[in-house]
């Protein structure tokens, strides 16, 4: 070999090291891989197998025989699953010592084979049943182990008749010894890539545990936090094929939709430390239990202090009148379902409904001799909470979740391409008008990731068939709420578009809610 042919090869090698080094996807890798290691052996096929999970077979990855048109994994069709792994042990245990692959891992040595059809050491029988199937010569072989940095086998790349002149031939050993150094490169680009995998897939695992632990915690939230990413991933979906509208111009990249992803998933990471009684408050007197038993204890206390005086005056006068008796009793029992109506909350108590719990709070009730109120000042401040059921400071501790969330997320070490998470997860109770919380940011502080989180976190919340405290909303409520708050600047007009033009609500609809939730919906109304 004269000494520009070797420079040329080293520059080969550098160039494709270089290239197999960039490459992030672990399908279009391999096919590089071996795409390369052909064009440098000139042969007319391979395979590259990777050792399966347990240890225990090679499963093969990308498959390539040019002359038959044959190109399966990478970028191609997937393999097919007629086509099993190769066992690395027979069924009592042994190493499988006659299929030339197996044994290439098993051993971690290159194995060359000049002439399958002259090889008595390996069985080569299915390989002459493929050949008479298909009027195909296989001949010669290339087995060269693929290492990690521990240099323990992953894989195996098996190069397939080696041609010169348009004539098969063997593989010389100044093309293994080549092909071999190919092999170290892909091998070191290899296990990079499937120790990023292996982090990503660590780090998601965790991300996970954390929304099981939270789910343990409060279902509620669990569930809320396992939907919320399927929305938020949904409309990034949509943002990167939005080919013809407000997002040609924008696309996600695969770091970026990693982020996103992320934040999506630990965006209410916070309410780890929020209290049970307020992640599920159903009722508007709940703490640690509903006082509205307590309530209806006096209720009790008060309807007997009536009997007792109608008793008192029916004894000094027998002809005393009933009905205004009952009718006083009839009140009171009306007033306790009042007020047990309004300890559910809703979306709105009207100033006349909170001026009648005022009103019901000036009975008076005995206990130990002592003239006492049937609700206290806090019941009154509770009963007449004008939506929902928190009060200002369960609704001040519910919200604190958002802060505690960035300050939980910015103690991790993230990776460069994660580093804006707990920005991002911050930021989803933000709204447009700067009206949000915790921080008032404005619509130019809120990057499009923010701002898709919080659409999905709305939405899903207005939907959402797992909530004690409120029924779920039907689709086209759910909608026009989302309407009224593109209309008052609150959340990403365009995302909201998005949704109804693509009909993303109803596939997430049909997918994961209930049946009675899915109505009529007006796109035209909603657009407008």
């Amino acid at each position: 070999m004269n000494t520009f042919s070797n420079t040329n090869k080293l520059n080969k090698l550098i160039d494709i090291g270089i290239a197999l080094s960039k490459e992030k996807n672990i399908n279009i890798l391999l096919e590089k891989i071996l795409n390369e290691a052909r064009v440098i052996s000139n042969s007319d096929g391979g395979t590259v197998y990777l050792i399966t999970d347990d240890s225990q077979k090679l499963s093969f990855e990308i498959m390539q025989t040019e002359s038959l048109g044959i190109k399966f994994g990478g970028s191609s069709e997937p393999v097919p699953d007629y086509i099993y792994p190769v066992k690395l042990y027979t069924d009592d245990g042994n190493k499988n010592l006659n299929n030339v692959s197996a044994v290439c891992a098993l051993k971690g040595k290159t194995i060359n084979i000049k002439n399958a059809y002259e090889n008595d050491e390996y069985d080569f029988s299915g390989v002459k049943g493929f050949d008479k199937k298909h009027n195909y010569f296989s001949k010669s072989f290339l087995n060269i182990p693929l290492k990690d940095h521990k240099e323990k086998v992953i894989g195996v790349l098996q190069l397939l008749n080696a041609q010169k002149d348009g004539k098969i031939i063997s593989f010389s050993d100044e093309l293994v010894e080549l092909v071999e150094a190919l092999s170290s490169q892909a091998s070191v680009a290899l296990t990079n890539q499937l120790l990023i995998d292996e982090q990503k897939a660590l780090f998601r695992s965790f991300i996970k545990l954390v929304v099981d632990a939270l789910d343990k915690k409060d279902p509620v939230t669990g569930g809320h936090c396992n939907r919320v990413p399927l929305i938020t991933m949904m409309i990034a979906d949509y943002v990167n094929s939005d080919a013809n509208d407000k997002y040609k111009d924008i696309s996600f990249s695969e770091d970026e939709m990693d982020e996103l992803f992320v934040a999506a998933w630990l965006h209410d990471f916070g309410k780890v430390a929020t209290p049970d009684h307020i992640m599920n408050k159903s009722t508007k007197l709940q703490g640690v239990y509903d006082k509205i038993d307590q309530i209806k204890l006096r209720f009790e206390i008060l309807k007997r202090d009536i009997e007792i005086e109608f008793y008192k005056k029916q004894i000094e006068d027998s002809n005393i009148e009933q009905q205004p008796f009952q009718s006083k009793l009839q009140k009171i029992k009306d007033d306790f379902l009042f007020l047990e109506k309004s300890n559910l909350g809703g979306e709105f108590m009207s100033d006349d409904l909170q001026e009648k719990v005022r009103e019901i709070a000036k009975y008076k009730i005995s206990v130990d001799d002592n003239s006492k109120p049937i609700l206290s000042d806090k019941d009154v401040d509770f009963l007449t909470i004008s939506r929902g059921t928190l009060s200002k400071e369960d609704r001040q501790i519910m919200e604190n979740h958002v802060s505690l969330s960035y300050e939980l997320l910015d103690k991790l070490p993230y990776p460069e391409h994660l580093k804006e998470v707990p920005y991002i997860a911050g930021c989803h109770h933000e709204k447009l008008n700067g009206e949000g919380y915790p921080n008032g940011y404005t619509a130019d502080q809120l990057p499009l990731q923010a701002r898709i989180i919080a659409i999905a976190d709305v939405f899903e919340g207005l939907t959402a068939p797992d909530r004690p405290y409120k029924e779920p909303y039907k689709l086209s409520k759910a909608l026009n709420i989302l309407k009224f708050m593109v209309d008052d600047n609150e959340i990403d007009p365009d995302l909201f578009k998005l949704m109804i033009k693509n009909k993303l609500y109803l596939k997430y609809a049909n997918e994961h809610l209930n049946a009675n939730q899915i109505d009529s919906i007006d796109e035209k109304k909603l657009l407008s």
